[in-house]
């Protein structure tokens, strides 16, 4: 068995992404299947670079852009195996991220952690989602399985 190597992606429907990271990892991990690593995105505006000053446009605009990052590597949402979010003021109910989160995810249940937190990276951004998925490869890991 040959062992890919792993590969960075940024895609160019998301905003670009800090120069110490990539926004997407993909590793092939052997028998047609592949890691998928997004780091955190956030209600970022992919063309203007803008942050909406609401919580509910920007878990809209962070979903929107896992699902580009998912796209970009010929993933699905059915692909998602573990979901990190990160939510400033935790303490404020607002049901408009699990409405928005339920809708993005239709029937599929991954394990997924909510965790409240001070801060993100930028003063004005209230979320951040990271993903992690198991998604079939094109690429095969083995050179002699024409898949």
């Amino acid at each position: 068995m040959t062992t890919l190597p792993n590969y960075m992606v940024n895609p160019r429907q998301v905003h670009s992404p800090q120069p110490s990271y990539s926004h997407v990892c993909v590793a092939p991990i052997g028998d047609g299947v592949k890691l998928v690593t997004i780091a955190g995105q956030i209600g970022k505006h992919p063309e203007t670079g803008e942050i909406p000053p609401t919580f509910a446009a920007q878990v809209d605009l962070a979903l929107e852009n896992v699902g580009r990052c998912l796209r970009e590597v010929q993933a699905d949402i059915k692909d998602i195996v573990r979901v990190q979010q990160f939510i400033v003021n935790l303490s404020s109910p607002d049901s408009t991220r699990v409405q928005a989160y339920l809708r993005f995810m239709g029937d599929h249940r991954p394990p997924s952690t909510v965790i409240g937190v001070q801060a993100l990276a930028q003063k004005e951004l209230l979320y951040e989602i990271e993903v992690t998925a198991l998604a079939r490869t094109s690429i095969s890991a083995d050179p002699n399985n024409d898949e």
